[in-house]
């Protein structure tokens, strides 16, 4: 009786224990990628602007916002202190005048975030048009701006200058790995910060989509390193200065193009440090983990398409290719097979969620 009884426990406690191991498994993945289902796509409704705010300790991520309807745009205002935007698409250029798609400001002095956000389709192509980013003046922490892709946008690309005016609150801004392309005014706009393995190009000799490589505002510096800056005669990669007040600029082991009046400019006391490791010989890239399109910031799934365009015709797969074909359920097997699945990208997070339930309760 008791050998019995401890062979019905012990089976009792490895299923218990696999089933404790698989829903830790499913938790671990799931919380290590933002999966397609878990993203949202809100769309704009012709001639509207949605306005969205992030506070403090928030987090806005996996949305894209749809703009592609006339007279439509967006704005996300975040302030407060260690909140988070990340994997966010513009997709469609924004059509709201100069208004911003992002302002933003840390106001504690703490550490917020704008981390892998499609901004590459721009605003419409006119003098009084949109901004990429906007710092407001009371940033007086330190923002990190990362993976960012924004074009296009005829008030600067990064407008992160306004804390270093007079009125301003001194804040700081760091910018990695960011991919800024024909953007009028300049691309890249700090008075203090870092810009660090990003890359700025001008292709578009149309008007208003020429603007400056890096242009540092008072009081500066602004470090570059590690850049290129494709401007192909278009302007300057470097002006340091603006409204007869000076700036600085150093520069280290960054591609930069000299065509236009020698690549640099100065203002009133403002320098250009060049501080070694620099070449002539820029190129045009996206850095690596910089979104190319808006579903690639969201991390959803784009629809595969035939070789006539059309979508392809098969079956959803569903949990009934995970069952087992004796006992119809979902053994352990099954689940391993869908969590498999899953991170090859064959099918999306609700099915596994659903496989997994079958398993946990059979």
């Amino acid at each position: 009786m008791w050998t019995t009884e401890s062979g019905e426990d012990g089976l009792l406690h490895r299923r218990s224990y696999l089933k404790i191991a698989g829903a830790a498994a499913l938790g671990t993945a799931l919380t290590g990628t933002a999966a397609a289902s878990d993203h949202e796509t809100v769309t704009v409704p012709e001639d509207e602007r949605k306005v969205v705010e992030v506070g403090d300790s928030e987090l806005l991520e996996n949305v894209t916002y749809d703009v592609t309807a006339a007279g439509a745009g967006v704005t996300i205002v975040a302030n407060g202190t260690d909140w988070t935007i990340r994997n966010i698409a513009v997709d469609g250029a924004v059509d709201m005048g100069d208004h911003t798609i992002i302002g933003a400001a840390d106001t504690g002095g703490g550490t917020s975030r704008i981390e892998n956000v499609w901004l590459g389709d721009g605003c419409l192509r006119e003098k009084g048009g949109a901004t990429g980013i906007w710092v407001d003046p009371d940033h007086e922490g330190r923002l990190e701006i990362e993976r960012v892709n924004v074009q296009e946008m005829s008030d600067n690309g990064l407008y992160c200058s306004a804390p270093g005016t007079d009125w301003g609150s001194g804040g700081t801004v760091a910018v990695r790995d960011c991919y800024a392309a024909n953007n009028r005014i300049s691309q890249y706009r700090l008075a203090e910060g870092t810009v660090e393995n990003c890359v700025a190009s001008v292709t578009d000799d149309r008007e208003h989509r020429h603007g400056r490589g890096v242009w540092a505002w008072s009081p500066g510096p602004v470090e570059v390193r590690d850049c290129h800056f494709d401007m192909n005669g278009n302007h300057y990669s470097f002006v340091a200065g603006a409204n007869d007040e000076g700036s600085r600029i150093d520069v280290f082991d960054t591609e930069w193009d000299d065509e236009f009046h020698g690549g640099w400019r100065t203002i009133a006391d403002g320098t250009v440090n060049f501080e070694g490791g620099n070449g002539n010989d820029p190129r045009n890239f996206v850095p690596d983990g910089c979104p190319t399109s808006a579903a690639e910031a969201v991390c959803a799934e784009e629809e595969p398409k035939d070789s006539e365009g059309d979508e392809p015709e098969s079956e959803s797969p569903s949990v009934d290719d995970y069952r087992n074909d004796e006992t119809g359920a979902v053994e352990t097997d099954g689940f391993r097979e869908a969590l498999g699945d899953w991170e090859r990208g064959d099918i999306g997070t609700s099915l596994l969620i659903d496989v997994f339930s079958a398993w946990f309760g059979g």
